[in-house]
């Protein structure tokens, strides 16, 4: 093996490596926002389920 076919078998899996780590860090990020948008649907909907609860219970309808 020469050491140019060498030189660009490491700068092809480098290359490769680095897309993969980036898709790996947008993932992470993308799964974190969904887990905290989740968290923060799920606390709004229970505090709407609470209020619909204590009117009902309070009424006399």
């Amino acid at each position: 093996m020469s050491f140019t076919r060498i030189a660009l078998a490491v700068a092809l899996v480098a290359g490769v490596s680095a897309c993969s780590a980036e898709r790996v860090v947008d993932n992470t990020v993308d799964a974190g926002l969904f887990a905290t948008k989740t968290v923060v649907k799920t606390g709004v909907g229970a505090g709407k389920l609470v209020v619909r609860g204590t009117h009902a219970a309070l009424s006399d309808d």
